[in-house]
């Protein structure tokens, strides 16, 4: 009579878990925080390997127990799976201090930083009046931003007159922060050649008037056009910045 080994089990129960794990990643587009898309495919290939080793595992919970014990060997993989979790749950490994940073820099509470110096001087008189105006005129085939091109979100942010009025689309993340106007918000997006650690974020300031209905870290498609928002630092000074006026807008991982 074969006996019901629970040390077995519980590696199954180990595997299954680290699957579904992988699986919500995917599926949710969170594995996006953690690697870049060209190293995607291994997932996949992870993803497979595990679900077979699994289905090969169920064989093995009817076996007599062996002499290891191997419930201290699991307790890294357990351990593992838990904090991700967590950090899923939380959100709060996604938070992208880099792109943040820069952003303050640039806006208006630095207005020392060399960058924005020299754009305000560039357009010091500049007419929000006829930038709606030249907006009507700028037609052509839309700006689409996705894994193949984010850097031209940095291009935007550099020499944003060469893009007012045009149509842009960007797939990114949602990420808000306390010194926005309460009608803004970034998407951004994660640059990165492998993992992480050599990640580098991009985006631009989206005005949005259901900005309340986003959350940190959505992933969605927002759709609109590039124009430029004044806002007025402590000193009241003008400062300009391009900005997505978002017509359109869709959450992509509530599905």
């Amino acid at each position: 009579m074969k006996r019901f080994n629970f040390d077995e089990f519980l590696w199954f129960i180990v595997l299954f878990l680290l699957d579904l794990f992988l699986l919500d990643l995917v599926i949710t587009n969170k594995i996006n925080f953690y690697i870049g898309n060209n190293m995607t495919k291994y997932i996949y290939f992870a993803i497979t390997s595990i679900s077979i080793i699994t289905i090969f595992q169920v064989k093995n919970v009817l076996t007599p127990k062996s002499a290891i014990n191997i419930k201290i060997k699991l307790l890294p993989i357990i351990l593992a799976i838990i904090l991700g979790v967590i950090s899923i749950r939380t959100h709060q490994t996604f938070k992208h201090f880099e792109l943040n940073n820069e952003l303050k820099e640039n806006k208006i509470s630095n207005i020392d930083k060399q960058f924005l110096l020299e754009y305000e001087m560039k357009n010091k008189n500049i007419n929000l009046d006829n930038i709606e105006d030249n907006s009507k005129k700028n037609f052509g085939k839309p700006i689409i931003v996705n894994d193949s091109n984010p850097m031209v979100l940095e291009d935007i942010r550099m020499n944003p007159e060469k893009y007012l009025g045009k149509e842009l689309e960007v797939v990114g993340f949602v990420c808000k922060e306390d010194y926005l106007n309460k009608n803004q918000c970034i998407i951004e997006r994660l640059i990165m050649n492998c993992c992480a650690a050599d990640s580098k974020a991009v985006g631009i300031i989206g005005e949005y008037d259901k900005v309340n209905d986003l959350h940190e870290n959505d992933y969605v498609v927002a759709k609109g056009k590039i124009r430029i928002s004044k806002i007025q630092d402590d000193n009241n000074v003008s400062h300009y910045i391009p900005v997505i006026g978002i017509e359109k807008l869709r959450i992509k991982n509530s599905k």
